[in-house]
């Protein structure tokens, strides 16, 4: 898998050629990242990327919200199996999102994304 990499900002980088590009369990750790922090309707070429986060925040059933979380990052390309993940989403409308997870390069890939 070829991710294009991010910078400190979480944008995507440009200008130095391969060097802007990740592979590996990198590049799934980022993909998942992104898919996670990417609204569904935010971006206008491909409308239907990303979590329909408006509708899941509403929800009232949080197992709910867990399993939807899980099944999105179980079709990325790579990952293999969502070993555990821990949603919070607190009073300040702060969602946080800690994930362990299975790929084809490592058996423990961990990551937070606070949204």
């Amino acid at each position: 898998m070829i991710f294009r990499s991010l910078d400190a900002n979480q944008d995507w980088r440009f200008g130095a050629g391969k060097a802007c590009y990740t592979t590996t369990g990198e590049a799934i750790r980022i993909s998942v990242e992104t898919l996670l922090r990417t609204f569904q309707g935010e971006c206008f070429f491909a409308m239907d990327v990303g979590l329909p986060w408006f509708d899941l925040i509403n929800m009232r059933n949080k197992d709910a919200v867990v399993l939807f979380i899980k099944s999105s990052i179980l079709e990325i390309y790579g990952v293999t199996k969502v070993n555990e993940l821990e949603y919070t989403h607190d009073i300040y409308r702060q969602s946080t999102i800690k994930y362990d997870i299975s790929t084809l390069y490592d058996n423990h890939l961990l990551g937070t994304v606070i949204i």
